[in-house]
Formats: C-alpha cells, sequence, structure tokens
C-alpha cells in the first residue's frame, strides 16, 4: 500500500497480530529502498526495529516474546524524531533522533508492504530470514485518507483458521535440503536417521524422499491409504499402520533401512554398495533431502509435522534449499478440514 505524505495528520500504524514463527519480517516500510527503510519483525520470537535513513541506522530488540500463538495488539508511531513501538497496550521501546516529519521527507510517497522485504533481504542491517508464518488483522496504516493504493496480498495467512505449533503441508507442496546443509551421517559404522511425528494427515504421496534432481526417490517414504510405506529403487516396499501423534524413526544403515513406530518395526534390505547405492548421495553435492510432494508430483497428500529430526536436530523449513510458499513453517490448521486454506 502507499501513501502520500504531504497529506498524512496520523502518523501511527496499529494490528493484532498472531504467529508460532520466532522470526520473520512483520511489515517493512520506506520512502527510497537505498536510503530511507524501515523493517518491523521478529527475531528469537521478540520485536526487532531496522531502520536505515539520514538520521540514523541501527537495529534494536524489545518486548516480551510474541510466538506463542496468542493474539498481541501491536502499535508503531512516529512523534517528532521520535520512532515509539508498544506491544498489548505497553510501550516496549521508544528511539529518539531517528526520524524526521513525515510531511518533510524527499520523497513524498511511502510505501508499505505486510510479511515481505521490498529489497534484497542481503540489504538489512543484521541477517533475518524475512518469512513469517503469521496472520495479521484489526489493521489501521497511517492516514487513511492520504492512502493512495490499496494493500497486495501478502506472504501473512488467512486468519480465519485455528492454529498450532508445526509445519503443515497442504496438497501439493514441498520442501527440499541439500544433504550438506544437514547433520552428516555418523562414519563409523555408516549410520543416519531421521525422525518425524505426525499430527494430521490426509491422501496420498510423498512424505519425504532421498535422492537427487535426477531420481529424487531413491528411498521414499510415501502416505497411502493410512498406510505409511517404505521403498527403495531396488524392489517392492513394506509399510506399517499410520499412527498419529507416536514417532516415525528411519534408521539408515549401509546394508538396511529400518521403519520403526513405538513397538512396530520393518525393516528394508537395501542392494550392495555400488555406484548408485545410498552412501553416494552424501558424496555428491546433488544428494537431496525432499520433503511433501516431489518436483512434478500430483500429490493429494497433506499432513503436520509436529516435528523432523535429522541425526537427533530438529530441521527448520525456513532453512530448506527451497520450498513451497503454500507450505506453513511454524504452525498446522487444528482439524484436517482448516487445511484446505493455504491463503497468503
Amino acid at each position: 500500500m502507499t501513501f502520500n505524505l504531504t497529506k498524512i495528520i496520523k502518523t501511527s500504524s496499529s494490528f493484532e497480530f498472531r504467529t508460532w514463527d520466532p522470526e520473520g519480517v512483520i511489515f517493512y516500510g520506506d520512502t527510497n529502498p537505498e536510503d530511507d527503510w524501515f523493517v518491523l519483525g521478529l527475531r528469537d520470537g521478540r520485536p526487532e526495529i531496522q531502520l536505515h535513513n539520514h538520521w540514523a541506522q541501527l537495529t534494536v530488540g524489545a518486548g516480551p516474546r510474541l510466538d506463542d500463538g496468542r493474539w498481541h495488539q501491536m502499535e508503531v508511531k512516529i512523534l517528532g524524531d521520535s520512532v515509539m513501538l508498544g506491544v498489548d497496550g505497553e510501550e516496549v521501546l521508544h528511539l529518539r533522533q531517528v526520524s524526521g516529519p513525515l510531511a518533510s521527507k524527499p520523497q513524498p510517497i511511502m510505501r508499505i508492504a505486510l510479511g515481505v522485504l521490498l529489497f534484497p533481504a542481503s540489504k538489512l542491517r543484521l541477517p533475518l530470514v524475512p518469512t513469517l508464518d503469521g496472520c495479521l488483522h484489526r489493521d489501521d496504516w497511517l492516514d487513511q485518507q492520504a492512502q493512495t493504493s490499496a494493500s497486495v496480498p501478502t506472504s501473512l495467512r488467512s486468519c480465519a483458521v485455528e492454529s498450532q505449533p508445526g509445519i503443515f503441508f497442504p496438497p501439493g507442496t514441498g520442501a527440499e535440503f541439500s544433504l550438506q546443509d544437514i547433520p552428516r551421517p555418523h562414519e563409523e559404522p555408516w549410520a543416519f536417521s531421521l525422525d518425524l511425528r505426525l499430527q494430521l494427515a490426509a491422501g496420498s504421496g510423498h512424505l519425504l524422499a532421498l535422492g537427487s534432481p535426477e531420481n529424487p526417490s531413491w528411498l521414499s517414504l510415501q502416505l497411502q491409504d493410512q498406510k505409511v510405506v517404505l521403498s527403495s529403487v531396488s524392489g517392492p516396499g513394506l509399510g506399517l499402520p499410520l499412527v498419529l501423534g507416536i514417532t516415525l524413526q528411519l534408521k539408515l544403515t549401509v546394508s538396511r533401512v529400518v521403519l520403526s513406530q513405538g513397538t512396530k518395526k520393518e525393516i528394508l534390505a537395501l542392494p550392495p554398495m555400488g555406484p548408485g547405492s545410498l552412501l553416494n548421495l552424501w558424496a555428491q553435492t546433488q544428494g537431496r533431502l525432499f520433503l511433501g510432494a516431489l518436483p512434478g508430483e500430483a500429490s493429494s497428500a497433506s499432513f503436520c509435522l509436529d516435528g523432523l529430526w535429522a541425526q537427533g536436530q530438529r530441521l527448520d523449513v525456513d532453512r530448506a534449499l527451497s520450498r513451497s510458499q503454500d507450505i506453513w513453517a511454524h504452525s498446522c490448521p487444528q482439524s484436517p478440514g482448516n487445511g484446505t486454506d493455504t491463503t497468503h
């Protein structure tokens, strides 16, 4: 949305905000992306302001953690040379001598964007993962009489769906990690583990796969008719009944893969070592861990993960090599039927 600063009387903005995500951009504003911009975001769950203009260049964090899934009322005010941030009715930050009168800016048009940056993230003063899995409503931006263009769709989700912590993959969505960017296998003896816990699951399609862009499903775990089915390129697969809320574990060794959940266990034998062996995926830069739908796959599977761990370390979908924008990286709908709303 854009505003004509020569017509501005009211210089404050307010909104209600809800997220489980500890890091990302709430809103961005500028009159010039080179030398007059402002970002309000979250880092480690707490509000952070980054600004760059003629008067000041700074990054400062303050206030309580807001990544608790509850509604929080936020307000940003510009008064004289000061910028103030309020959270839930309390002033948590007051920055002095950091601004000038809005009406006297060299460029009279201000842009505001919700949930995104209008310049490359590399231009931030302190690096931040911009994408924020959250929603915002009851918003009131600056002075309505000075607004010259309406808000456009943002990366923030619809607020109509009640959410809980997790990672939600709507049908047809997927993410891709380089095996070079996740915890490495144990060397002697060679071993690698993946753990995932499903809260919700419906439809049929891939949950995860190990492979490469040319052969994405060297080893795959799929959702089929309320079963989880493990298979490799070397032969038929095996399955376990799907049980929500109990950790599924894949333990890989040189010769086999053990799929277990609770007291149930299945073992898939792997072909002998060779150029096409599983270990080779880690020896090449193209080795990948795929989550959700594979590239080009028409998958009907939708699922919520309570967590995903490689070698015991939690993976963050925000750090993936690439991912579908419709993935909810830090939340899930509270019931499967609500998962069809993936509005961004």
